[in-house]
């Protein structure tokens, strides 16, 4: 924090953010304490606009399915870059309008295809790792219900084949109907009074 109040410029905050991105790319289970710690820097110092715009054009430039990493892995650095991506708009790093793309393609998509489960399994890390946002703001031009939605059908196509994307898959799908049904009872709640 110190070097970044010290030096409150953007290429120290570019560096920083691409030392970031290889960091979590060299270690994912390091992403949720990095991303804590660019959270911070960003709220103590001047540059806050930085983080977003250098964040934005990371994910404008990373998303991107390497034809030789199209497998499900720890290590797929598409897969860490839609983990980092769905931290970003949790925290309010970034958002822009290819993290809204990622998660939509991923929604959207249709055939029997290892990039489309991909995609799929992208989509539930970001939408997991965003948590209740999805539910209390219209993302993706989607509304919760019609992500979870999209999610059922992409589960009834078999778009997902190996058996713990589509466990994920599941949990992605739990955790929408949890959040729907709190937010339902919340307003019912509140509606009551």
């Amino acid at each position: 924090m110190n070097l970044i109040n010290a030096y409150p410029t953007e290429a120290a905050v570019e560096d920083l953010l691409f030392y970031y991105t290889d960091a979590v790319e060299e270690d994912p289970s390091r992403a949720y304490a990095l991303t804590s710690v660019l959270v911070a820097l960003r709220d103590c110092s001047s540059l806050a606009m930085a983080f977003h715009v250098t964040l934005a054009d990371l994910y404008s430039q990373s998303f991107y399915l390497d034809d030789d990493d199209n497998t499900l892995s720890p290590t797929n650095t598409y897969l860490i870059d839609c983990l980092l991506s769905g931290l970003s708009s949790k925290h309010n790093l970034s958002s822009s309008h290819d993290q809204y793309f990622e998660v939509r393609d991923g929604l959207d998509c249709h055939g029997d295809s290892s990039i489309y489960e991909l995609w799929v399994i992208g989509a539930c890390i970001q939408l997991l790792t965003i948590g209740s946002k999805i539910v209390s703001e219209k993302m993706f031009n989607y509304a919760a219900n019609e992500v979870a939605t999209k999610l059922r059908s992409q589960q009834s196509a078999g778009t997902v084949k190996e058996l713990n994307a589509q466990k994920l898959l599941e949990v992605c799908q739990l955790f929408l109907r949890y959040e729907l049904s709190s937010l339902l009872s919340s307003t019912a709640y509140y509606l009551s009074r």
